[in-house]
């Protein structure tokens, strides 16, 4: 996540390589910063391919190689270790959504373009998609409370980048319809191990996305390309 979200040394879907053993001459804080990577990536891979449930601080540390210790000062138990990357993660869509969205295009093609984006990260990497809109909800109530965070950014930057009067020439903006919509079905199609095939999507989540800011007539023309 080399943007706001990403940490020092590497992306949480994208572990850097193991360090050698033995002396090195990396600082400590580079050495910390690799083992956190690796181990918030592996947690990652091991919860989507297992569940939550099943998922164990062991196999955590043989999918990172770190050692059991070495986690446990970082992280207080597996569900910490599991917030820390969903954030990450987080941090990483909504900074390429940023990106996407606010550019200098005419708004209906911004928001096209954001919703291209965000579909891509997830169908590029379908264990990630798993791991942030499924698993994740497991965790219990800091999962919920994590989402609703999550889910206002969301709407926030919607907001953000969203010209004035766009709706009808009116004030209302159901931009929270407008995220729900496209979070919804993007989780409906990950339930089904569809992540890859999210792409295919981006005409019908543009329209639901732009028609009650534009109108029927504008949403399609645009969701079309």
């Amino acid at each position: 996540m080399s943007w706001a979200g990403r940490r020092r040394g590497g992306a949480v879907s994208e572990p850097r390589a193991r360090l050698p053993r033995g002396r090195h001459g990396l600082s400590r804080e580079t050495v910390t910063s690799s083992q956190r990577t690796r181990l918030e990536a592996a947690v990652v891979a091991v919860t989507a391919a297992k569940g939550y449930e099943a998922a164990t601080v062991g196999d955590v540390l043989e999918e990172a190689g770190v050692g059991r210790e070495t986690f446990y000062e970082l992280f207080a138990d597996k569900r910490d270790c599991m917030l820390a990357a969903h954030a990450q993660l987080v941090d990483e869509l909504e900074a390429r959504v940023r990106v996407a969205y606010l550019g200098t295009a005419p708004w209906p093609q911004r928001v096209r373009e954001a919703v291209a984006v965000a579909l891509e990260f997830f169908a590029e990497r379908p264990p990630v998609a798993r791991f942030m809109l499924i698993e994740l909800f497991a965790v219990g109530t800091p999962a919920r409370q994590r989402f609703q965070e999550d889910f206002n950014r969301f709407v926030a930057l919607l907001d953000e980048g969203l010209d004035e009067g766009r709706v009808n020439g009116g004030p209302v903006r159901p931009t929270r319809l407008a995220v729900g919509a496209v979070a919804a079905r993007a989780y409906e199609e990950v339930v089904v191990g569809r992540a890859a095939e999210l792409p295919r999507l981006v005409p019908e989540l543009t329209y639901e996305l732009l028609v009650p800011f534009v109108g029927e007539a504008a949403a399609r023309e645009t969701a079309a390309g």
